[in-house]
């Protein structure tokens, strides 16, 4: 290796925390921006909301990582879109599942 890895290590590190710390953000904001703005809304339009701008972060994140790979944006938009809303999807079925077996 390069005499210099660790330090690069370190740098990639530190921008992939802090690309996982804002992007990871972005989903949370519909459960602290829309209820401060819609007071009245319910639980589930809530929920829906979340999923909404989840999905449009996952796009996004995948249409900037096309900046470091030879891949068109969109395409790389839609499949980090995909699989992380399969993730995701997966996740909240497991959720459901245990949640029935611990009720």
């Amino acid at each position: 290796p390069e005499e210099d890895h660790k330090v690069e290590s370190m740098k990639e590190g530190v921008a992939m925390f802090c690309a996982f710390a804002s992007f990871g953000s972005l989903p949370l904001l519909g459960y602290v921006i829309i209820p401060a703005t819609f007071p009245s809304l319910p639980e589930e339009m809530l929920f829906t909301a979340a999923c909404v701008v989840t999905g449009i972060v996952l796009f996004l994140m995948g249409s900037v990582k096309s900046i470091f790979s030879a891949s068109n944006w969109f395409v790389c938009g839609m499949e980090t879109f995909l699989l992380g809303g399969a993730c995701a999807t997966l996740a909240y079925t497991i959720g459901q599942f245990v949640d029935g077996l611990v009720s």
